[in-house]
């Protein structure tokens, strides 16, 4: 990851962080340093890059890691009220404004990316007793300075945005903006496909060529798709993809316009009893895959990338608590939490 002290005059004044200066002052001054880990697991047993997975999905074959990585915003310690204290995060090369990168890939195994991981986020709050914890899944479309000017984050040009949203990899475009969260597996057998409807299966291996109301279809392809064609015309590839970012978003970033989406797909996640002294938050791979078979995919891109008319997204936008498509014509709810507390974070005693 790039540097990014050139960035440090902005996050100064970031109201986010402002915001969890003046609770400090109003606890007169004094703060308490805070660091919450985070973890990949698949029920009880640890998830990590070169290591069998065992169990997940509904056909329940094995499977390895091929990457995860997540974003988390507006993180929180909750007090004995209820209050949610927000956390003034450190700024580095994982964490900016009031946004953070966890990431668990490290190139072993059948992992892509870097040998770089994070699976902490340090900052402060204010002195006294919190008894849980909250963040949200995703990258905030704005965020303000100290001068009330806008500062685009989500829909920014990763090659000049600051550290940890520089990187290609957790990007679609600048209108569809970032990737959430980014878990792929490699299940033994790999994933098998319809037909492709396009004349070269390596472009249709990742759904290109099928409408999706989504992302672009081709913006995660490699330029060779790892794929088998079958003698019965369906075609089998390495890996299930789940790439969680907005989607039917509207408005032109490259010319500085504030980007909006119909479904903005961030995920509210909130562990009412968490001790950051004793405890970790963990990513359960279980219920995250429940009610999916990893070794079929019925078309569109293989796994879900946010796209409503994705027939695997339908049980993964239910695990993650949200709603894929509208409860009703003009609702205006798709992307929204389902008001059902997301079935795949849980916090652990620290090992």
């Amino acid at each position: 990851m790039r540097a990014f002290t050139r960035f440090t005059a902005v996050v100064a004044g970031l109201v986010a962080v402002g915001g969890a200066q003046a609770a400090g002052k109003a606890d007169g001054g004094e703060r308490q340093q805070v660091a919450i880990r985070f973890a990949l697991a698949a029920g009880d047993q640890p998830v990590e890059c070169g290591r069998d997975i065992a169990g997940l999905g509904t056909g329940g074959q094995p499977a390895q890691l091929h990457d995860a990585r997540f974003y988390i915003a507006a993180p929180a310690l909750i007090d004995a009220a209820g209050h949610e204290v927000p956390i003034e995060l450190e700024q580095n090369d994982w964490q900016y404004a009031n946004l953070a990168l966890l990431d668990f890939e490290n190139k072993t195994g059948k992992c892509v990316g870097s040998a770089d991981v994070n699976d902490t986020i340090k900052g402060s709050a204010p002195r006294g007793r919190y008894k849980g914890f909250s963040f949200v899944i995703g990258v905030p479309s704005v965020v303000q300075d100290k001068d009330g000017k806008d500062v685009i984050l989500n829909h920014s040009n990763f090659a000049t945005a600051p550290a940890p949203l520089d990187l290609q990899s957790m990007t679609w475009n600048w209108q569809a903006g970032r990737k959430f969260i980014k878990i792929e597996v490699d299940p033994d057998g790999g994933v098998t496909r319809p037909p492709p409807p396009a004349k070269n299966p390596a472009l249709a291996a990742n759904g290109a060529g099928e409408k999706t109301d989504g992302p672009p279809p081709m913006a995660d392809a490699p330029k060779t798709a790892p794929l088998r064609v079958n003698s019965d015309g369906t075609i089998t590839v390495s890996t299930w993809m789940l790439h969680l970012g907005s989607t039917g978003c509207r408005g032109d970033a490259t010319k500085g316009e504030i980007t909006s989406c119909a479904n903005p797909n961030r995920v509210p996640v909130k562990l009412a009893s968490f001790d950051p002294a004793r405890q970790r938050v963990v990513l359960d791979l279980k219920p995250l895959f429940a009610g999916i078979d990893l070794g079929k995919d019925q078309g569109f891109s293989t796994g879900c990338m946010s796209g409503p008319a994705d027939p695997e997204c339908t049980p993964m936008f239910e695990n993650l608590g949200l709603r894929l498509k509208e409860t009703a014509p003009d609702a205006n709810d798709a992307g929204q939490s389902s008001g059902a507390s997301t079935k795949i974070f849980r916090a652990e005693v620290t090992k």
